[in-house]
């Protein structure tokens, strides 16, 4: 029994100097969570991507190491950037740091992708899971809802998209959708599209639009006593989907 509880306890250290030998590295005394000129979909010509969420979450995949649901920290002093999971990850060097949707990490150039992180790249994004779309969708249609509602679409403006903001103005979207704000009884999307799920036709997929990947996602909510017709055009702005278009009537298609 002595001779087993040994064993096990320097198995135990043994995993335990693996993990810190693959993970643990040495971190700042004044790392914090990354600023937001680190957010967004970062990628590299070798393959390499980097993603930091507004929140500060991070996942990256370099080499063959990768990580997921990790916590995005910047030291200022030491001039670096840990995605750290459970405590563990090894800093990098930010040879550059960010600028003009460019920066440098360990001596590999990344560019952002998607919107102001809008720019192309020859890393794609993928089409969300239903259940995520289900979700990205009912947002936008209940922020639309609120919109006409509140017969104001300032709100609504400053959640797009960088380059749909820099084209638009609230009082042109409040124009186009003047006819669901005049008649904003009849048209509660709020509730009746709260309890109800979307049905995707066709099937979500990417387009170019205006040189950017963009996420294209059509339906319909069943809605009594006529369909709620969507179409929402999203594209990836600083880590998340915010639209850059959207076409939304009630009844026949």
């Amino acid at each position: 029994m002595k001779h087993n509880f040994i064993s096990l306890s320097i198995t135990l250290i043994a995993l335990l100097v693996v993990g810190l030998a693959c993970g643990g590295g040495s971190k700042s005394t004044d790392e914090k969570q990354a600023g937001p000129e680190f957010v967004g979909a970062w990628a590299a010509a070798d393959g390499s991507s980097i993603t930091i969420r507004s929140d500060g979450g991070a996942d990256y995949k370099i080499g063959g190491s990768s990580v997921n649901g990790g916590s995005a920290l910047v030291s200022e002093n030491d001039k670096t950037l840990r995605v750290a999971l459970l405590g563990m990850g090894s800093p990098m060097k930010i040879d550059k740091a960010p600028a003009n949707g460019e920066m440098t990490i360990d001596g590999v150039v990344y560019k952002k992708s998607g919107g102001s992180s809008t720019s192309t790249s020859n890393v794609k994004p993928e089409i969300p899971s239903k259940d995520k779309l289900q979700t990205l969708v009912k947002t936008s249609f209940l922020e639309f809802g609120d919109a006409v509602q509140g017969e104001d679409f300032s709100d609504f403006h400053k959640k797009t998209a960088k380059v749909w903001r820099d084209t638009t103005t609230p009082d042109k979207l409040d124009e186009a959708f003047k006819v669901f704000i005049e008649k904003k009884e009849i048209y509660n999307f709020n509730k009746a599209v709260a309890p109800l799920d979307a049905e995707f036709s066709p099937e979500p997929k990417f387009e170019t639009v205006q040189g950017m990947d963009a996420l294209i996602v059509k339906g319909t909510y069943p809605t009594k006593p006529q369909k709620a017709n969507f179409e929402f055009k999203y594209v990836m702005d600083d880590g998340s989907w915010k639209l850059i278009g959207i076409d939304v009537h009630v009844g026949d298609k």
